[in-house]
């Protein structure tokens, strides 16, 4: 990826931002807020070249799959790509707006999500593998509706103040960022932990975290090989846990629909078996993941090449 790494993107999902968007939502009514969205996505299409090649480059990939045209409705331009960015504006807006209790109206459909609140009745806890489509922040919507407590393992360095963002529009907040490196002893203990209070522990899979020498897994994704971190799959398969293929779509204007798929069921496996099954496990995920791109592109929001090979992304 030329002129920088995805790291050194200014993201959205920054407290900065976090906070600007929740002045927003506080003050300004929904229709007007939406408008101003609009604003700031073509303002984001126009400036921000990086984001505007990347997002071209992701939905030609959409395009060219046997569903795409049905997918996207016209071969993608820009007007595709600000559709895109667009989209990505309103699912911070409406972030912000139930994090800090606004947004009471949204409307949750839940898709596969009985057993896990059966599970949390039975204080048992799984291990949801998710990705940068649609929003997992809205999971916080299930989280305080069913009680249930959920840990979001993060790569940032700034962990620590998103929970200070959490907490300070919910001081009972069911979500807790937890930043750790997946790789290491100590956050297999910690995860372990975190599913034995009978706790939700979420990690986001379709992104490598930055400056770090982590294992990958290569595997078709929409037509090209792509790298995923092996990390969260070799995880789920070392501690023996329910996994989970875990999505929170946005399916209109405050209306979303939460997505649960079962990878794994946790039964004990062997340690000469628990490379093969992680990467069972992948290629589940994989295949979910390029399904729901295909139900909803313009919901990815990894605006860089997902596909370069670059080691040091």
């Amino acid at each position: 990826m030329t002129g920088g790494r995805w790291a050194q993107i200014e993201e959205v999902g920054t407290q900065r931002s976090l906070r600007v968007v929740s002045g927003i939502a506080r003050r300004v009514p929904r229709p007007l807020a939406l408008a101003l969205m609009a604003v700031i996505a073509v303002y984001y299409t126009l400036r921000n070249g990086e984001a505007r090649r990347s997002s071209r480059a992701y939905l030609a990939r959409v395009w060219a799959t046997p569903e795409g045209p049905e997918a996207l409705g016209s071969a993608p331009g820009l007007r595709t790509v600000f559709r895109h960015i667009r989209e990505f504006a309103v699912s911070l807006y409406d972030r912000v707006m139930v994090l800090s209790g606004a947004l009471d109206g949204v409307a949750a459909e839940h898709d596969g999500s009985g057993e896990i609140f059966a599970m949390a009745r039975a204080n048992r806890g799984a291990l949801f593998i998710g990705s940068h489509l649609g929003s997992t922040d809205m999971l916080w919507l299930i989280s305080k509706q069913y009680d249930l407590r959920v840990n979001v393992v993060a790569f940032f360095d700034n962990a620590r103040h998103i929970n200070a963002f959490f907490e300070s529009i919910d001081s009972e907040t069911h979500v807790r960022v937890i930043e750790i490196d997946p790789d290491s002893v100590r956050a297999a203990f910690e995860i372990r932990a975190c599913l034995e209070r009978g706790e939700v522990v979420v990690i986001l899979a379709d992104r490598l975290p930055p400056g770090r020498a982590v294992r990958v897994a290569e595997v078709d994704f929409l037509g090209a090989p792509a790298r995923f971190p092996f990390s969260p799959f070799r995880l789920a398969s070392t501690l023996g846990c329910a996994t989970y293929f875990a999505l929170c779509v946005r399916t209109g204007d405050a209306r979303y629909k939460t997505v649960l798929r079962p990878l794994g069921d946790g039964a004990p496996i062997t340690r000469s078996e628990r490379e093969k099954h992680a990467r069972e496990l992948l290629e589940r995920y994989k295949s979910h993941l390029e399904a729901w791109c295909l139900r909803f592109p313009l919901q990815w929001f990894n605006f860089f090449d997902f596909w370069e090979r670059d080691e040091n992304r």
